[in-house]
């Protein structure tokens, strides 16, 4: 909780070091597109998965793309780790929680998920669209129709059946 220091006619904001810790300051990559916090740059843990060298990639990709994201410690979540904020134009465009690698031989897969993820919400558009090859026949065609025809037709019976009672 910050302390409010007043000096004559000037309020001053007199912060913890705590809090100072969680403000999003550290910038990582060359391009500096990629930010976090003092907090998760001094957990040990967190901070081999979240340097310099490892999110040089994600730097880059966010420079192409134009857009910011901000990667946050969760402290009291027991099932997530960090929460990772992609924002472009000023405006956040998702926010997820993600959970990061057991080990250190996960990491490639955790950041090729983590890359994944990110470009999904980017470009929504692009995602694949299933279709179903559907070989067509004359007859299929003809059953398919006939039976929807007797559907609309015992529909409508019941229909006046219960009309009549």
């Amino acid at each position: 909780m910050p302390k409010i220091v007043k000096l004559g006619n000037v309020n001053l904001h007199c912060f913890t070091q705590r809090v100072i810790d969680r403000f999003p300051n550290v910038h990582l990559g060359k391009n500096s597109r990629v930010i976090t916090n003092n907090i998760l740059k001094k957990d040990p843990r967190l901070n081999q998965f979240f340097n310099n060298e490892t999110m040089g990639a994600l730097d880059n990709y966010a420079a192409h793309e134009k857009m910011n994201i901000y990667i946050t410690p969760l402290e009291n979540d027991m099932f997530n780790d960090v929460a990772v904020s992609v924002y472009k134009n000023s405006k956040e465009m998702i926010r997820f929680p993600y959970d990061i690698a057991k080990s250190k031989e996960e990491v490639p897969q955790f950041l090729r998920d983590l890359y994944n993820k990110i470009h999904k919400a980017v470009h929504p558009s692009e995602e694949p669209i299933k279709t179903q090859n559907v070989s067509h026949s004359i007859w299929k065609d003809a059953k398919m129709y006939f039976e929807n025809v007797a559907e609309r037709y015992n529909k409508t019976r019941f229909s006046i059946l219960d009309k009549f009672e």
